[in-house]
């Protein structure tokens, strides 16, 4: 930070001894939404893949025009209750469906994480550091997991996120 002894601002006095000497750090991070496969649990079309597999993949409803519904949601409609158009898929009658493998992509990661600290000579050995850490400081929600199966009851639903904001603070003494 510019402020403090042998800085351009509020470099003597009482300003710089309680301004000066700060460091601060951070990190932006900024990524799009893993893919993943829509599917279905169990065995629908008796391929034999037991009760718990997950083997069988649906699919695409077919609008006026013969041409696949979108099951993806426009921004400003998509909600923790609704990320996606669950209505676009439907079950497949003895085949593996037309839905392909890793066609929806999951929400994208906005993570914005700071470091300020502080240290100070105590003695010839001692020196004590201040630390205060902010992850998420923007408080983003960041969603994890969306449910996939088609005949889940959590189909289309955000079932968590990442953690919200967390401030930390922290003295280290060192000698």
């Amino acid at each position: 930070m510019p402020f403090g002894a042998g800085r351009k601002v509020f470099s003597a006095g009482i300003p710089a001894a309680i301004l000066g000497g700060w460091q601060v750090s951070g990190e932006f991070q900024l990524q799009s939404g893993f893919p993943y496969t829509i599917n279905y649990k169990g065995d629908l079309i008796n391929i034999g893949g037991g009760s718990g597999g997950i083997l069988v993949r649906p699919n695409y409803v077919l609008d006026a025009s013969g041409a696949n519904v979108d099951p993806n949601l426009p921004g400003d409609r998509r909600s923790t209750g609704r990320w996606f158009n669950t209505a676009a898929f439907v079950q497949p009658i003895n085949s593996f469906g037309n839905v392909g493998r890793n066609t929806m992509a999951g929400a994208g990661l906005v993570n914005l994480d700071a470091t300020i600290v502080r240290g100070f000579h105590l003695a010839e050995n001692v020196r004590l550091q201040l630390r205060c850490e902010f992850f998420n400081m923007a408080n983003h929600p960041n969603f994890a997991l969306i449910g996939r199966i088609v005949n889940d009851p959590t189909f289309g639903i955000v079932q968590n996120q990442l953690s919200p904001r967390q401030i930390q603070f922290a003295a280290k003494l060192g000698f």
